[in-house]
């Protein structure tokens, strides 16, 4: 019976000690960043005393699981934010509005077409359209400023990425080689490992498992693995040269890597991707569309009126080049193909990538993609051989309002792939053409005369002027209207007309007059002859009305009048004028700032819950180790106890046998 009492006195103070060990280390660990408090569990022994089994982590797979999962996703969020709410702040600011150089353009146009002989306000207007230049280039470098931010962050995040994974690897050699030397898990390595695991979290959306062996596993939640055992990947940044704005990324083997898809990577790595090629790309190409329509707008109309040099008005603005990219075999190849915007077709200019591919000998493809890189609509085929070309070789691809050449057609392979996007970037390049004040073309190119014969007051003017290029249009080169074309409009009654040409034959008639406007229209003149021209009441039989390039007024407004109501024209896709088009991108800045703003503030809520959560289970609480400290002291005394007792029982039978 003594010995039995030894056995299990001595039993109880190994179990006391090492309890009290064990809540020492707890207490000592109290503030430790991602330490687990730890519990010795003991049991009975079927021949009496207790049985020390390991020390273990108290620990939930499924909370710490979740505690990465909301981790991650507040740390995309939060990444995504701190970078938009700078481009909305950015550009929202009034001092650097695009609005408010375009106001001053514009008002600058309205003033100098009060007086279009003056000189000094020519230069005013043109110094506005400078500065309207300058502020595209501004806004253009917020957004690169931007992208450049993005590109440093993502930089320096992957090199904590792979240095996180290195070092997980690194401990799952440690954790096998101590638990392989021991029967006692390694504690202290597994706590260091999932704190390595939750930082890995706020950069990606990661799935820690454990193996057969117990040793941690890493893999993104879209399968990729990036820890595998004792074998770390490394992810790297990968030149896209179909897409050089674009970011993609690869997973290293060391022997290989294998290509990484970027949506979806969750953490603030996903959101920093997310945001340039969301927001980032959307808003270089909005500015881009917008630049666009600008400049295409004030060129075609500019090119429908006299300059202050009595000539026919020239581009105000110039594009910068579109690019076009290939892949590394064919860069030398892009030099065959050229792409511009169609004139007087930005309209149909999208925010889109076109793939340009060869499908046979003739034929060629133009496939559309939109800003998450989907092919929504049917490819545009079209056989380059039967298109007419301009003089420098290009032909237009009228559906998408670009011109397209091709210097060497025979150098394309019908593998080779080819990707430009027109806005990207056209802000950027976007320039001011005219060189002075005296390039703004505020005249109309004819003149309207009202015979003084007539018997009526109805007087001519213009109406409008749609088309001043000498190979579709009545103006030819050198100013003057061809013979053929109208000069003249007689009244044979007052609900009839003829219209007549320089040398007074008669080119069309009309009848059944009821409206005295867009006469040429009504005539079927008004395309080939580029403009047309309205009466202002019912004429008599005999009334002449002229038209002529002869004696233009100096001081005439009537095409500078339609340059400063573009304004008020829906020029940018179609469908908003350029004040409304730049108001709606603001908009859309300041409501998506809001939307990533609102899950940020969830998500850390949520993630706050998950690691409250976890610190119930896991964290230590002085309170609860020091009763335990004092029990396990109490059940050491007594456990010493009950050795003392033994002892004594010995002493006693020995006494007794003596």
């Amino acid at each position: 019976m003594s010995s039995s009492l030894y056995s299990i006195g001595l039993s109880g103070l190994q179990s006391s000690n090492a309890r009290i060990n064990t809540t020492g280390q707890n207490t000592s660990n109290v503030d430790t960043e991602g330490y687990s408090r730890q519990r010795t569990d003991t049991t009975s022994s079927p021949v009496g005393g207790v049985v020390l089994r390991d020390t273990s982590r108290l620990v939930d797979n499924f909370v710490s699981s979740q505690v990465r999962t909301d981790t991650s996703t507040f740390s995309y969020y939060d990444a995504y934010q701190s970078m938009i709410s700078t481009s909305d702040n950015l550009l929202a600011e009034d001092s650097i509005s695009l609005n408010t150089y375009l106001n001053k353009s514009f008002d600058a146009l309205q003033t100098v077409n009060n007086d279009p002989t003056s000189s000094s306000l020519r230069q005013l207007a043109h110094s506005s359209l400078q500065n309207l230049v300058q502020q595209y280039h501004v806004l253009s470098g917020v957004v690169s400023d931007q992208e450049g931010l993005v590109d440093e962050q993502l930089s320096s995040s992957l090199e904590d990425v792979n240095a996180i994974t290195s070092e997980i690897s690194n401990l799952n050699g440690k954790i096998l080689k101590q638990e392989g030397l021991s029967i006692s898990p390694a504690n202290e390595l597994r706590d260091q490992q999932e704190l390595l695991a939750k930082n890995l979290s706020k950069y990606l959306d990661i799935n820690a498992q454990f193996n057969d062996k117990g040793l941690m596993t890493i893999q993104l939640a879209n399968g990729q693995p990036l820890v595998m055992d004792q074998y770390p990947t490394k992810i790297t940044v990968r030149p896209n040269p179909l897409q050089p704005k674009k970011i993609d990324l690869a997973v290293n083997f060391g022997d290989y890597e294998v290509g990484l898809k970027t949506q979806g990577l969750g953490g603030s790595v996903g959101g920093l991707i997310d945001y340039r090629s969301e927001f980032s790309v959307y808003a270089d190409r909005t500015l881009g569309q917008h630049a666009i329509a600008l400049a295409d707008a004030m060129n075609t109309q500019n090119k429908k009126g006299i300059d202050a040099n009595g000539e026919f008005g020239q581009n105000l603005f110039s594009l910068g080049k579109i690019n076009v990219y290939s892949s590394s075999d064919n860069l030398h190849k892009v030099k065959n193909i050229s792409v511009k915007v169609s004139d007087g077709q930005s309209a149909k200019i999208t925010k889109d990538t076109f793939e340009l591919t060869r499908t046979d000998d003739n034929h060629f493809s133009i496939k559309k993609f939109d800003l998450n890189g989907q092919s929504t609509e049917k490819p545009i085929t079209f056989d380059p051989s039967t298109l007419a070309k301009d003089s420098d070789g290009y032909f237009t691809i009228e559906e998408l309002g670009i011109d397209l050449r091709l210097a060497d057609i025979n150098e394309i392979d019908s593998d080779d792939v080819f990707r430009f996007t027109p806005t990207e970037g056209a802000a950027k390049g976007l320039s001011l053409f005219a060189k002075n004040g005296e390039a703004l073309a505020l005249s109309a190119p004819i003149a309207v005369n009202t015979s003084s014969d007539n018997l009526s007051d109805a007087k001519i003017s213009l109406t409008s002027v749609t088309n001043t290029n000498p190979e579709s249009s009545a103006f030819s080169s050198d100013g003057p209207l061809y013979p053929s074309a109208p000069h003249e409009i007689y009244f044979t009654s007052p609900s009839s007309y003829v219209v007549r040409d320089a040398s007074g034959v008669e080119i069309a008639s009309v009848s059944n007059v009821t409206q005295y406007t867009k006469l040429l229209e009504q005539a079927g003149l008004s395309e080939e002859a580029g403009f047309d021209v309205s009466v202002s009441s019912k004429p008599h039989r005999g009334d002449v009305f002229t038209m002529s390039t002869d004696n233009l007024g100096v001081s005439d407004n009537f095409n500078g009048l339609a340059l400063a109501d573009l304004q008020n024209k829906s020029v940018v896709a179609g469908k908003a004028t350029l004040m409304k088009a730049f108001s709606g991108f603001i908009s859309y800045v300041g409501s998506k700032t809001a939307e990533i703003e609102g899950h940020a503030d969830a998500s850390k809520i949520v993630m706050d819950e998950s690691v409250a959560r976890r610190d119930r289970l896991s964290a230590v609480s002085l309170d609860e180790e020091a009763v335990n400290l004092l029990k396990y002291q109490q059940s050491y005394s007594a456990s010493a106890q009950v050795v003392t007792a033994a002892r004594t029982t010995f002493e006693t039978l020995l006494g007794i046998m003596r």
